[in-house]
């Protein structure tokens, strides 16, 4: 079976019914770069898209496969898919995924060792980086073997769950699990911790008080608009607000923290200040 013909009959099909490269892949709900590897040689249609593809370049699928109709030459075309799926490039994916969890886990080590003091921006640093790799391999994924839109929206999922799922962890184990203190106070008039925090002049407590309360929420917001799909702004306002208060409350009752209205409002307006960026950014983007 020859692929260079099979990619040069589609290409020319292609051209011959006026087509481009996205408009054939709108109408086999596929992904444009996925049109191109077939074009090129670099992979090949799924076997479900057979018919389809036939279809809408006005051929069979006998035509589609150089004249082989024979039910033995589809068996080894579906045996040809299958090895551009475990190529040196899929062993590069599963390579990131490893680099990921044992970056992750390198993470908890260090966490959970009451011996080492793990400061804060490299517990942050590491769970980035896990990230990182979690998304190069799931784009590697996505540009070299998903071809229908479906199948990209679920990869895309699936990188955010794990992601989502990292930074939970992250997340808690800097407002609750891992800390070790017996605090028991509150605070309860707005801007009393802040004024006290810019008063002292000390530049680390400004960065992870004021900022780091500012900032650390901004990812859940990400991930709430995303991953569960709540674009409401009063409806995200309120899941924002009770998630955030939740957590205040936890570190009073269990003395890991200060329940500070102030912290309450930083953090909201963190993710507040995210959501209208975010939606601001997405509306000025241009649509395909």
């Amino acid at each position: 079976m020859n692929l260079n013909k099979i990619a040069n009959f589609i290409k020319a099909k292609r051209k011959e019914l006026g087509l481009t490269q996205q408009e054939l892949a709108q109408k086999l709900f596929v992904t444009e770069k996925a049109i191109s590897r077939w074009e090129t040689g670099r992979g090949t249609p799924d076997i479900s898209l057979l018919i389809p593809l036939a279809k809408i370049l006005k051929v069979n699928v006998s035509e589609l496969l150089n004249g082989e109709n024979d039910i033995e030459e589809v068996i080894k075309y579906d045996e040809l898919n299958k090895k551009f799926k475990f190529n040196f490039q899929f062993k590069i994916i599963i390579l990131f995924y490893i680099l990921s969890i044992l970056t992750f886990i390198i993470y908890l080590r260090f966490e959970y060792d009451p011996n080492i003091e793990l400061n804060y921006f490299i517990r942050l640093t590491l769970i980035i980086i896990a990230s990182i790799f979690i998304i190069i391999g799931n784009l590697i994924y996505s540009n070299n073997y998903v071809e229908k839109l479906e199948d990209k929206n679920k990869i895309k999922r699936f990188s955010l769950s794990i992601i989502f799922i990292y930074y939970i962890i992250l997340l808690f184990n800097m407002v609750i699990f891992a800390r070790y203190n017996n605090i028991n106070s509150y605070n309860l008039i707005p801007f009393k911790s802040m004024l006290e925090i810019l008063n002292n002049n000390n530049l680390y407590s400004i960065v992870i008080n004021i900022f780091g309360n500012l900032l650390i929420f901004m990812p859940l917001e990400y991930f709430i608009i995303e991953l569960f799909k709540v674009n409401k702004f009063i409806l995200n306002f309120s899941i924002s607000f009770i998630i955030i208060l939740i957590i205040e409350i936890m570190q009073y009752i269990f003395k890991i923290g200060v329940l500070d209205i102030d912290d309450l409002i930083l953090c909201t307006l963190g993710m507040i200040l995210f959501y209208i960026i975010y939606n601001k950014t997405k509306d000025n983007y241009p649509k395909n």
